[in-house]
């Protein structure tokens, strides 16, 4: 990994990780810092229906996000934090098949279809497997934009003015 690539994969760890803990500390806020508890829940509100009866909870009170966006948030953040130990060969594997993101959603579209016509309820854990197995195939997506954004920004800069 070179410096940029260590940057790259150093700050989406940062942030990855900051909205993981997030989802833990709005509960253990609660009782000590109620206004910012308020806040990070409603940040998160934003991003997912939280949802009381489909959410784990910490400390008596539930997490910030409901499981599946849990599993989203972790899946991601544990992918990308072993990222560096993937081999190339698996990661060129994964960036030339995009459409692994949508075999991976097959168990998110059944499970949120049949809910939603009131066939099944499915239980928090498999919730959050779910969610881990889509976002486990991200990072391979994410850095490779990355880079390409990397790419495209030193060729414009690389670029002579026309004189």
């Amino acid at each position: 990994m070179n410096r940029t690539q260590s940057l790259f994969w150093l700050g989406t760890i940062f942030l990855s990780g900051l909205i993981l803990a997030g989802t833990f500390l709005a509960p253990l806020l609660q009782e000590k810092n109620p206004a910012w508890s308020a806040f990070i829940y409603h940040l998160f509100s934003s991003v997912c229906h939280q949802k009381v009866e489909r959410s784990f909870f910490w400390l008596d009170r539930p997490l910030a996000v409901c499981s599946r966006c849990l599993g989203f948030y972790a899946g991601f953040f544990i992918s990308a934090l072993s990222y560096p130990l993937w081999s190339r060969r698996l990661v060129r594997w994964l960036e030339s098949r995009p459409s692994l993101i949508l075999v991976a959603a097959i168990p998110l579209i059944v499970d949120a279809t049949g809910g939603l016509l009131g066939l099944w309820w499915t239980p928090l854990g498999i919730r959050l497997a779910s969610g881990i197995l889509w976002a486990a195939f991200l990072p391979a997506f994410w850095f490779r934009a990355l880079a390409e954004l990397n790419r495209t920004k030193k060729s414009a800069t690389d670029r002579k003015p026309l004189a």
